[in-house]
């Protein structure tokens, strides 16, 4: 579930200059913060394995993706919706449909399974299947 969530960060080149500029924003190698699923906090120890890298509209899970329905795929985003959705599809095809936030080093998203409404807020609520997810950038060594 957590590379699923990278999977949203990139998928089609968004059309309008606030998509394309939080695009360009999500560009690099991020590290998972925190990760709940269903309402339970994802351990500690597998958080810290997880990292996402974006290249233009695709991601990719270098190393851990236990909770992830794709360990690589193409983020859709549009910035003009209110909370900014983004959409990850897996190499496969599947798409999850989320919302996300960009705050510098730091972003936060927010999908739902494959086949379910996006969500409308940032939480993950017991029996809702969401996973949210806290992001930063990781820094270079």
């Amino acid at each position: 579930m957590i590379a699923a969530l990278g999977l949203l960060l990139g998928a089609v080149k968004p059309q309008d200059p606030a998509s394309a500029k939080d695009l360009e924003g999500l560009q690099g190698t991020w590290k998972l913060v925190s990760a709940t699923q269903d309402g339970k906090a994802l351990p500690d120890d597998k958080v810290k394995k997880t990292t996402i890298v974006f290249k233009h509209d695709t991601f990719r899970f270098p190393e851990s993706a236990e909770y992830a329905t794709s360990r690589s795929g193409t983020v859709k985003i549009d910035a003009t919706k209110q909370p900014k959705h983004m959409d990850a599809i897996s190499t496969k095809g599947e798409v999850m449909l989320g919302i996300y936030e960009l705050n510098g080093d730091n972003y936060k998203v927010c999908f739902a399974p494959t086949g379910k409404p996006r969500p409308s807020e940032f939480v993950s609520n017991p029996g809702s299947g969401y996973i949210l997810q806290v992001w930063e950038r990781k820094k270079k060594e």
